[in-house]
């Protein structure tokens, strides 16, 4: 599988998610349909980390 790096700011993300409602389950999964849930944020000097966990 390819791995593609794009960089996304937190403006970005909230533009794309601006339009469902603020109760809406996220869910993550890769190419595989491997699921993965989010487990916390860390702020770092390159910006924002999403730590997630396989499910």
């Amino acid at each position: 599988m390819e791995t593609v790096t794009e960089e996304v700011t937190v403006q970005d993300l909230i533009e794309d998610l601006y339009n469902f409602s603020g109760d809406a389950p996220i869910s993550i999964r890769d190419a595989d349909g491997r699921k993965f849930s989010i487990a916390g944020f860390e702020a770092g000097s390159d910006g924002v980390v999403i730590v997630i966990n396989e499910e």
